[in-house]
């Protein structure tokens, strides 16, 4: 059954100048079958009945079916046994429930990531996101706690994970990160971290593997934290009294969920200013982006690597749920090796980096129930959690419209819908 040849052809916008939205080498999908044949089989040859492969692919195609554990992939196969073997022989019929947990308990997670660090390619002109996510169904039995916590690498523009390092809990994510950060390679790539990784080290290690970067700063650092602060609140001619943080002068809070647009106000030369609003279904959002160069008002800017770039994001919120509901305001601050002269784009890149919860995270929850099964090793709870993403990547890639969910429900439901996403896969499997 020769790989599919056709490349990825979708192609969303770029973030920055600069970073495009697809490294030319990102892998066809059909190249997925070749990285799963790939994975060596440490089982005794003799003692198995089914290929690693063969195996692998079944329950890649029970996920996108909408089958979520071992015992729902076991009657997928066992039920669609004479469809499934137009893709995979399975001459000695439907692998079981424990066929699987045994496979993915055996297999390395690193095997999985190659395949889709592959397909993703170059990370070149790419942004990277990392955040970590707790898998609340791998629970330890006596304390009743979590024993998997994921440290993941996510590119949205893929829709793939291109590293991901289990830690114990969320409290150790900044002692993981140095390894996640140099299995990468991160030459010419935007990488943006939230709180966790807030520190000069992680500048460093970014800055020295080639990237640029977008660190939040929060409490955690507070010098850093105090200095910045105090520079935006001197700018916008605050009384440097007044408690850290909040507003500058002249945000009027929205009184409707359509106030009237007003000018934005005058800041220095040199500073970039932006501002967005967005209305949908019920709910108003302003959000206005400064962007600062860094001067001598910040004697210390020398220990983050390559900086450039100070944010403050302020964002305005209302919901309209009741009557009188009152508006709510944030301030966020950022760091970053970007040059200060656009505001939009830097700002457009900070809210970008949210879609490792929406896209993934999110997607992992809500759609695959991933914390709903209980699965007790930790090694098999990441395979199932990688595999997930495949499929999720496959569905996505399918043209037809409509919701990841919608289409899994579909793809369990209709053989010819299910063969149809299959065939991104295999190109010409009669062959």
């Amino acid at each position: 059954m020769p790989s599919a040849s056709n490349p990825i052809t979708s192609s969303p916008p770029s973030l920055l100048p600069g970073i495009s939205p697809l490294a030319p080498g990102a892998l066809p999908i059909g190249e997925l079958l070749k990285g799963l044949h790939a994975i060596p089989d440490s089982r005794a040859q003799g003692q198995v009945r089914h290929t690693l492969s063969d195996v692998l692919l079944t329950a890649l195609f029970a996920a996108i079916a909408d089958c979520d554990d071992f015992i729902a992939m076991g009657i997928f196969a066992q039920t669609q046994l004479d469809w499934l073997r137009q893709y995979v022989p399975l001459i000695h019929g439907a692998p079981s429930h424990d066929t699987f947990r045994n496979v993915f308990m055996m297999i390395k997670p690193s095997a999985l990531l190659e395949i889709t660090s592959t397909w993703v390619g170059s990370l070149e002109g790419l942004h990277v996101r990392i955040d970590g996510k707790v898998n609340r169904g791998v629970k330890d039995p006596e304390s009743g706690r979590s024993r998997l916590h994921l440290l993941r690498a996510w590119v949205s523009e893929v829709g793939l994970s291109v590293g991901q390092v289990a830690c114990d809990e969320k409290s150790n994510e900044w002692a993981t990160l140095p390894e996640l950060l140099g299995s990468l390679e991160l030459k010419g790539a935007l990488v943006s971290i939230d709180a966790m990784a807030g520190h000069p080290e992680a500048a460093q290690m970014i800055h020295e593997a080639g990237g640029d970067w977008i660190l939040a700063l929060k409490a955690n650092e507070k010098e850093a934290h105090k200095v910045v602060c105090a520079r935006f609140r001197a700018l916008c001619g605050q009384d440097a009294e007044l408690p850290a943080g909040q507003l500058p002068k002249g945000i009027a809070p929205a009184k409707t969920l359509h106030p009237l647009e007003v000018a934005p106000r005058e800041w220095p030369a040199g500073v970039s200013y932006s501002k967005t609003v967005e209305k949908n279904r019920g709910r108003y959002e302003e959000r206005e982006v400064i962007v600062l160069p860094v001067g001598d008002w910040w004697p210390k800017a020398y220990l983050w690597y390559g900086i450039q770039s100070i944010i403050c994001v302020i964002r305005t919120t209302l919901r309209q749920r009741q009557v009188g509901e009152q508006p709510v305001q944030e301030v966020h601050y950022y760091l970053s090796s970007l040059p200060p002269g656009d505001a939009r784009a830097i700002g457009a890149a900070i809210r970008k980096h949210w879609d490792i919860e929406n896209k993934c995270h999110h997607l992992l929850d809500v759609t695959y129930h991933e914390d709903r099964y209980q699965v007790r090793d930790r090694v098999c709870a990441q395979n199932l959690t990688l595999l997930r993403e495949i499929s999720a990547k496959v569905l996505r890639d399918h043209p037809r419209k409509g919701s990841i969910r919608s289409k899994r429900k579909r793809a369990g439901l209709s053989a010819s819908f299910r063969a149809e996403v299959i065939n991104l896969i295999f190109h010409n499997p009669h062959a």
